[in-house]
């Protein structure tokens, strides 16, 4: 019986990211295709592109508008049909629409990492992911965040008053500052061992080819993907 090799993979990503969603599949296919070989340890991590957006979110358009100006109103049509794609080779249906809105992530974030307690993280993170992009749901909504995390497994009672509490908080904070140190400015990144770096929505061949090159030893390897910028568009 061949003894299956570990590899622990960090996702840094954020719920507002659709390139987050797309390289979480493309992963997945990836391990899906590797089951025998290696037994992989995934764990989600904190990181908010857009950190001082209001509580109530702002309108997609607003956003877009404030940080590019009026003239990138005429590329999110070609952006959005680009991402759409995308995400339909993935098995994501994304619903794009001038009156989505761009939601502050902190609370969301607090629930992936309540979610790692009860090994439901990556349950919890698709399903935020779908809530969003797939059903335009508000992710600061509590009422929203507790839900989904119930039907994702955790304990209704531990949801009761989780986000008016201080939990979690100092948590998210320090996973968004030891990306911050590490030198990630966009999402998704993927830290591989504690030591090795792949950005972007890699297809599923690019990941297999990391893998083989980490086993045994680690490599420096750079390759590039799309991904999302603080405070960009995608």
């Amino acid at each position: 019986m061949t003894t299956k090799q570990k590899i622990k993979i960090d996702i840094f990503s954020d719920i507002n990211c659709p390139w987050c969603y797309v390289g979480e599949r493309r992963l997945n296919k990836a391990l899906q295709q590797v089951g025998e070989q290696y037994e992989a340890e995934i764990n989600f991590k904190a990181f908010e592109l857009n950190p001082n957006i209001p509580q109530d979110g702002m309108g997609r358009l607003d956003y877009f508008k404030g940080n590019y100006g009026e003239q990138v109103v005429s590329q999110v049509p070609a952006m959005d049909q680009r991402m759409t794609e995308a995400g339909a080779e993935e098995g994501i249906k994304f619903n794009f629409s001038d009156s989505m809105t761009v939601n502050n992530t902190f609370n969301g974030h607090r629930l992936i990492w309540l979610a790692e307690q009860y090994g439901v993280q990556h349950e919890v993170a698709s399903a935020l992911f779908k809530a969003y992009f797939t059903e335009n749901q508000n992710m600061n909504d509590l009422a929203v965040l507790k839900e989904i995390g119930v039907a994702q497994g955790l304990p209704t009672e531990r949801l009761e008053n989780f986000f008016e509490s201080e939990e979690g908080k100092v948590e998210v904070r320090q996973m968004e500052a030891f990306a911050q140190s590490a030198g990630i400015t966009g999402v998704p990144a993927f830290v591989i061992n504690d030591q090795y770096l792949v950005t972007g929505a890699q297809p599923a061949e690019s990941f297999l080819n990391v893998f083989k090159q980490i086993a045994p030893t680690i490599q420096k390897l750079d390759i590039e993907g799309n991904s999302c910028e603080v405070g960009g568009i995608c």
